[in-house]
């Protein structure tokens, strides 16, 4: 057997085979051959002559004092400004970050809206010619315009005057649903800029536009959405072309709609009222605090003046001084109202008056925590309100819709006002076509005695609130209960010859409401 050498061992290891040496062969530990050795040195000291020999940067120059000051300022400034931007970068995508969800929401609402609407004007087209008579459509006819087309008194008035044949024209501000723009009974709508603060004078011009060019004969404010402080700053205006205006003048709306002028009024006519506290500065509603006065009870905080009845504000007061927070401002030029709310029922009216005379009313009992009202004859109230515009002087007769709220006390048994609203509220929905004969009569052979009820007898009732009462408590009785309320009494915005606006409530408006609410609470859990 062969011997292996030195050299043979040399020539396996550097020949590059892939076999191993045998375990049972000596490894040699000589050193390798010196050519590997000088090339691995080589290579080596290569790499360590180009680390060291890489040419540093050559010294800044020096450029003195004077230059290096002045050179200070722009780098200073491009360094802030740089920094500023990033900053407004970073804020602004912050803030689109945030919002981004509800103008996503909002754009797609508006999409919603265009596809939803067309529909609903035509199916609205088509139920006109299908229920009107070809000659009632073509005759003329006196024109109404109304306030407040996104609320269902509007919807209610303009089907009463629709009923006792007058031509109907509906307006609301930018901003909000119109939902009197699909009902048969309303054969104009129009949007108008809201007013705001002292600047009316859009408000009003477009009024002025809308009774010219429908020529307009008579006005009714719903004052809604709108305050009735500016209902009476139009008044005098749309006198003047010829049109009769349903509404208090200004003098008047500053002593009905201000619940401090109107209690004290009552109080020195000897009417019953409740207890109130004038405010005109925050260091008086702490010293109402301190001598315990708002801690036991409900207190409610009315704006006042004439400032109150333009802005129409309240406030629920708190028990204890600790959690009164005063976000609005007090002043003598902004005097507040504190009032007494006391344990019992709650009633709300509706009370038309003509020439400084109650000409209808309508009171509604308001039960449960959702405010749901139940009408009812209270003759209490009716005497109340007969007695207050027999006693209270006013510079003219006032004629208009008014809404008073009452309150029965549990203790005394007594009916006590809480305050007074110029304006068409919710239970005006109970009243019938014959309403609208009596606030502007269509001809003068019209008897009052042969019209009709004035009010539904059997009420209104609210399809939603029917239905998630029986589906919260599931029975025999309930389901009995919602069958006969359905076939017993007329629903609140159903109509057979007036279907539209019932769906576009349900369908449209009523979610849209919910959304607007939940798009507008998106920045707040954003903060």
């Amino acid at each position: 057997m062969p011997v292996c050498t030195d050299e043979s061992v040399g020539k396996v290891c550097g020949s590059g085979a892939s076999t191993p040496p045998s375990p049972t062969t000596p490894v040699s530990c000589s050193p390798p051959p010196p050519r590997y050795l000088s090339r691995k040195s080589s290579s080596t000291f290569t790499l360590l002559d180009r680390r060291y020999l890489t040419p540093s940067p050559p010294p800044e120059p020096d450029l003195g004092l004077l230059p290096s000051f002045i050179g200070w300022y722009p780098a200073f400034f491009l360094h802030f400004s740089r920094n500023l931007l990033a900053t407004f970068i970073y804020l602004m995508w912050n803030q689109f970050f945030l919002m981004g969800p509800a103008l996503w929401v909002s754009l797609w609402l508006w999409v919603f809206w265009k596809c939803v609407s067309y529909p609903l004007f035509f199916a609205k087209w088509f139920i006109t010619l299908m229920f009107t008579p070809a000659t009632e459509l073509i005759r003329k006819k006196r024109t109404v315009m109304i306030s407040g087309g996104s609320s269902i008194q509007t919807l209610h008035l303009a089907r009463n005057f629709f009923s006792a044949g007058a031509r109907v024209v509906v307006f609301e501000v930018e901003g909000t649903f119109g939902l009197a723009r699909f009902s048969t009974a309303v054969d104009k709508f129009y949007t108008v800029p809201p007013p705001r603060g002292d600047r009316a004078e859009e408000y009003i011009n477009a009024l002025k536009e809308i009774a010219a060019d429908e020529k307009v004969t008579y006005y009714i404010p719903t004052c809604v959405t709108t305050t009735a402080y500016y209902d009476a700053l139009a008044k005098p205006h749309l006198e003047l072309m010829g049109v009769s205006v349903f509404s208090p003048g200004l003098k008047e709306v500053l002593q009905l709609d201000d619940v401090m002028e109107l209690l004290r009024r009552c109080h020195i006519e000897g009417m019953s009222t409740p207890e109130y506290f004038p405010v005109m500065c925050k260091e008086e509603v702490h010293r109402l605090y301190d001598d315990g006065t708002l801690h036991a009870g409900r207190h409610i905080m009315f704006s006042a003046g004439p400032l109150g009845c333009r802005d129409r504000m309240k406030v629920l007061l708190p028990n204890t001084k600790r959690n009164f927070k005063g976000i609005h401002y007090i002043s003598i030029h902004r005097p507040w109202v504190i009032v007494k709310d006391y344990p019992g029922d709650h009633f709300i009216t509706c009370t038309t008056v003509k020439d400084s005379k109650v000409l209808a009313n309508v009171t509604c009992k308001v039960e449960g925590s959702e405010g749901r009202m139940v009408p009812v004859d209270h003759k209490e109230i009716d005497l109340w309100l007969n007695q207050l515009f027999s006693k209270m002087k006013f510079l003219r007769p006032v004629s208009g819709h008014m809404s008073f709220r009452f309150v029965e006390c549990t203790n005394s048994g007594s009916v006590v006002p809480l305050g007074c609203r110029v304006g068409v509220s919710m239970p005006y929905i109970c009243h019938t076509s014959v309403h609208a004969r009596l606030v502007w009569k269509p001809c003068r052979h019209f008897s009052r005695q042969a019209s009709g009820p004035l009010v539904a007898p059997q009420g209104r009732y609210w399809i939603s609130e029917a239905i998630i009462g029986a589906i919260r408590r599931p029975s025999v009785k309930k389901m009995t209960e919602l069958v006969r309320t359905v076939l017993d009494r007329r629903e609140a915005i159903f109509s057979y010859w007036d279907p539209i606006p019932y769906c576009a409530y349900y369908h449209v408006q009523l979610p849209l409401n919910k959304i607007n609410k939940l798009v507008r609470r998106i920045p707040e859990l954003g903060h």
